[in-house]
C-alpha cells in the first residue's frame, strides 16, 4: 500500500458528518432533557447560566436555518422554480416561519409558530 492510499482511505472512513451531526443533536437533545427536569418552576438561575443558554439556542438555530436554506435552494435549482419551500412533515420550515421558545419550567421545549406571508418569486413569461 502507498503511504497516499493509505491517507485516503483513513479520510474516507470517518467522512460521517451527518452521522457526528446527528449524534451530537441527540447528546444535545438528552443534555436538555436532563436540565428540564433538574430545573424547579420558579427557580432563580444564575445570569450567566441564563446567557449560556441562550447563545445554545440561539447556534442551533442558526444552524438549523442554514440547513433548511441549503434544502430549499437544493430543491429550487432541481425543480427550476424559486420560492420552493420544504413542508413541515419533512422536517423542514419555510422561511416565513418564526420560532419562539416559550422558556424554562413546564414549558421547556413547546414553541410558538408564528407565520407570515411571504412573497413567491415567479418567473416572468
Amino acid at each position: 500500500m502507498k503511504p497516499n492510499e493509505f491517507i485516503k482511505e483513513d479520510y474516507e472512513e470517518y467522512n460521517d458528518e451527518a452521522g457526528m451531526a446527528k449524534s451530537n443533536i441527540h447528546t444535545i437533545i438528552r443534555s436538555a432533557e436532563e436540565l428540564e427536569q433538574l430545573i424547579h418552576d420558579n427557580e432563580n438561575i444564575a445570569e450567566w447560566a441564563q446567557e449560556k443558554l441562550a447563545v445554545v439556542k440561539s447556534m442551533i438555530v442558526t444552524v438549523k436555518d442554514y440547513i433548511a436554506s441549503e434544502h430549499e435552494r437544493t430543491k429550487e435549482k432541481t425543480t427550476g422554480h424559486e420560492g420552493v419551500h420544504e413542508n413541515a412533515t419533512s422536517g423542514g420550515t419555510s422561511s416565513g416561519s418564526v420560532a419562539t421558545s416559550m422558556g424554562g419550567g413546564a414549558g421547556f421545549g413547546k414553541s410558538i409558530f408564528m407565520s407570515r406571508q411571504v412573497p413567491v418569486k415567479t418567473k416572468k413569461k
